[in-house]
């Protein structure tokens, strides 16, 4: 169970070093029809199906399979996309945000870990229940389309490959920015990491995640939603159960971004803006709710969830982007670290 602090430090060291940001990567593609993050996101999908269906192969994890209630996947991934916007950062994003000293992160992650816990066992458990009751039989797209799991991997592959070709043939021009006063390593800890190399660690690292939390009994990767939820549960009764894989996990996630600034000279304590204050905490309640709803936040349903061909994962992730993009039109784009 250990296993999974360990993990989510190495994600929140990893996603702090390469600045692996959802919202900023969505509004690139929206804003500047800058495919750069989408193909990094690719990457780590990429990575990572091929190892849980190698790993599935040799039956050392068993991929779930969920029915898709499709209009809770819709309104939740909507919810979520204007949620992540208005908040300025997504629900792992506000865990590794605030460890960098953005206090409008904490405030995100606080109404998002609240509404979250009471989505699961609280006074909105059984509005959600609603929604998501009465699903379609859809579970896992290549399962549906009676297709090997493997004839989709390679297709991701290919796309992937595609686009980072693209990527490597076209570079657009990035504003350099001046160096941090690293601690150690210069080299290293200086500038930020490329997004396709972080992206690729991610997703080996996905995998790592995939098989230790299927040995603690949790059939799945990486997951922030339901977890974020737990530490607020466990807080509150003391309830063993909640004390679990994902737990440690989350809460791995700070730490090793802390550590990854610290040695960076990243950390700064950053403040929102005053009329900016109320937006994080409607953003953070928005995400609980759209998490809630479309069955998991960012990383589970765009990162871990496509990874295994998931209807749901690839519905939710379009919705997201859609919701990203609409709360785009109204809102004022801030830097995600403030």
């Amino acid at each position: 169970m250990y296993s999974g602090f360990i993990i989510g430090l190495i994600l929140g060291f990893l996603l702090q070093r390469g600045q692996f940001c959802f919202v900023s990567g969505f509004r690139s593609l929206y804003q500047q029809k800058n495919l750069r993050f989408c193909t990094a996101l690719l990457i780590a999908i990429s990575i990572q199906s091929i190892g849980i269906f190698t790993l599935a192969e040799f039956n050392l994890i068993h991929i779930p399979t969920s029915q898709l209630p499709i209009l809770a996947t819709i309104l939740g991934g909507l919810c979520f996309g204007v949620g992540m916007t208005l908040a300025n950062c997504c629900a792992s994003g506000a865990w590794f945000r605030s460890a960098e000293g953005a206090v409008g992160s904490y405030l995100a992650l606080i109404s998002f870990t609240l509404t979250m816990a009471a989505t699961q066992s609280g006074f909105l458990k059984h509005i959600i229940n609603h929604f998501t009751a009465d699903p379609t039989a859809w579970d896992n797209i290549y399962l549906t389309l009676n297709l090997s799991p493997w004839s989709l991997v390679s297709l991701l592959i290919f796309i992937t490959a595609l686009l980072y070709y693209y990527q490597y043939k076209n570079p657009r021009y990035h504003f350099p920015k001046p160096p941090t006063p690293a601690k150690i390593l210069p080299n290293i800890f200086a500038h930020y990491w490329s997004p396709f190399f972080t992206a690729g660690a991610i997703g080996l690292l996905g995998i790592i995640a995939w098989y230790f939390s299927s040995k603690s009994g949790r059939n799945f990767g990486f997951g922030i939603a339901v977890p974020s939820a737990n530490v607020v549960q466990y807080i509150v009764t003391g309830q063993q159960r909640y004390l679990n894989w994902g737990m440690l996990f989350v809460l791995g996630i700070p730490i090793g971004s802390y550590l990854s600034a610290w040695l960076a000279g990243d950390f700064k304590w950053r403040m929102p803006e005053p009329k900016g204050v109320m937006q994080r905490v409607l953003g953070g309640v928005a995400m609980g709710i759209g998490a809630a709803l479309a069955g998991g936040c960012t990383i589970t349903n765009a990162f871990v969830s496509t990874a295994y061909f998931s209807w749901q994962g690839w519905l939710a992730t379009l919705m997201i982007l859609l919701g990203s993009w609409l709360a785009s039109l109204f809102t004022k784009p801030t830097q995600c670290g403030i």
